[in-house]
């Protein structure tokens, strides 16, 4: 099976081509001083085919992170990937940011994950064990006893380790990810859906 996944929604634009499992073309676009990411994200996944003498007809299942994050980055993602699956009639599967991070090859020390992403004003972007809490406060953010997975922005806050800090393909574990879920689910790019978050109405 070949498979191409993509994420805008994280710290850089990362896009995998995988084939049964095995990475063909992996890479990881920083953001600095890029204006307009639909474009870069689209020429990025075209020389990634290219360099491997693929078409997007050789394509069999299309992955894509749904978030959370910022507008613009999940708009991004969304558009790209249900165009493309659309247009070339392929299954489309939607892969969270809690998922990817829940999935890093670490050891996570036999403790409850807990994953925090800077959501901005002083919040994060929380799931606890694979349940979503939203956008919480910084200051309600309860770390004891959990193995905390957050950014460069809030490690020094709330411990743990940053993703950033590490240097892992988060598109190839969407990929993995995604063939898993594709199993189970029909990938009709219709149902795909975001993931954004807002602050409780009380906060």
């Amino acid at each position: 099976m070949l498979v191409l996944a993509f994420d805008t929604c994280m710290d850089k634009m990362y896009v995998t081509l995988c084939r049964d499992g095995a990475a063909l073309n992996s890479v990881a676009v920083p953001y600095e001083g890029m204006q307009m990411r639909s474009p870069k994200l689209l020429e990025t996944i075209k020389n990634a085919l290219l360099e491997n003498n693929l078409t997007f007809g050789d394509l069999d299942l299309i992955a894509t992170s749904v978030g959370p994050g910022g507008f613009t980055a999940i708009r991004t993602c969304m558009t790209v990937a249900r165009v493309m699956a659309q247009e070339l009639g392929k299954k489309l599967i939607g892969v969270t940011s809690f998922e990817i991070l829940s999935n890093l090859p670490i050891d996570y020390e036999g403790k409850k994950k807990l994953i925090a992403l800077d959501a901005r004003r002083e919040s994060a972007y929380v799931a606890v064990e694979g349940e979503i809490k939203g956008i919480v406060p910084l200051t309600e953010i309860n770390t004891d006893g959990y193995f905390v997975i957050t950014d460069d922005k809030l490690q020094p806050i709330l411990g743990g380790i940053s993703y950033q800090s590490l240097d892992i393909s988060l598109s190839e574990i969407i990929a993995k990810i995604a063939v898993e879920k594709s199993k189970n689910e029909d990938g009709d790019w219709g149902k795909l859906t975001p993931l954004y978050l807002s602050k409780p109405a009380n906060s």
